[in-house]
């Protein structure tokens, strides 16, 4: 880290994230350096621990976290949500550029996680939502193999839809597309968030209670 001008972390969750920043990243930081986040952590902390960064060592901060999994890094094609400074995002746009297929600078500092955050209770409450539905196809006769195809094209399509339908309909959860602890730790910071700005998730609350 030390003689990085860019460091990239992309972990497990915030507290790792805050592990690595106050232990490694606050030794070595300097104003001409650029941390780029692309882990999916809790906002307010993240703007905490970019203001951390700056008063010590006026080093700049860009969260970055992505949807799209390990297929999307692989292939390039990743989904990025970004917040920093234009100046630093910019930066990120060029040094993350084999990883995505869209980078969408979403404001300051801290509102890459937030975007995340929505993306993350709407893959979560898509994918239990096409769970009861296919136990519920099955249970009513009907051969839930098709229903992914039965539904293209409608309101109802979508990418979890198409992905995860038809795995279920066939018991086939090899290779693992979504862990639940991970699911469950954006469940978990999309309720504390919403408590924080005075907005309901009742949705998400009972995804993450159910």
């Amino acid at each position: 880290m030390a003689k990085s001008d860019i460091i990239l972390l992309c972990l497990a969750d915030t507290a790792i994230v805050e592990k690595i920043v106050n232990e490694h990243i606050l030794v070595h930081g300097s104003k001409d350096k650029l941390l780029i986040d692309l882990s999916s952590t809790h906002p307010e902390k993240t703007r905490e621990l970019a203001q951390l960064l700056q008063d010590n060592c006026t080093m700049d901060w860009v969260d970055a976290p992505v949807s799209g999994g390990v297929a999307g890094a692989t292939n390039g094609s990743l989904a990025i949500m970004a917040g920093g400074s234009e100046k630093s995002v910019q930066i990120a746009r060029d040094v993350l550029k084999p990883l995505y297929s869209q980078l969408t600078h979403m404001g300051a500092v801290g509102s890459g996680q937030v975007t995340k955050v929505c993306n993350q209770m709407i893959v979560s409450c898509n994918v239990l939502v096409i769970a009861e539905m296919i136990a519920l196809a099955e249970k009513s006769g009907v051969d839930s193999s098709k229903i992914a195809d039965a539904l293209a094209g409608g309101f109802a399509d979508s990418k979890p839809l198409q992905i995860i339908a038809p795995e279920m309909a066939n018991s086939n959860f090899t290779p693992v597309k979504w862990r639940v602890k991970t699911l469950l730790k954006d469940l978990n910071m999309a309720t504390d968030l919403a408590s924080t700005q005075s907005t309901a998730t009742p949705m998400s609350a009972l995804l993450l209670h159910s």
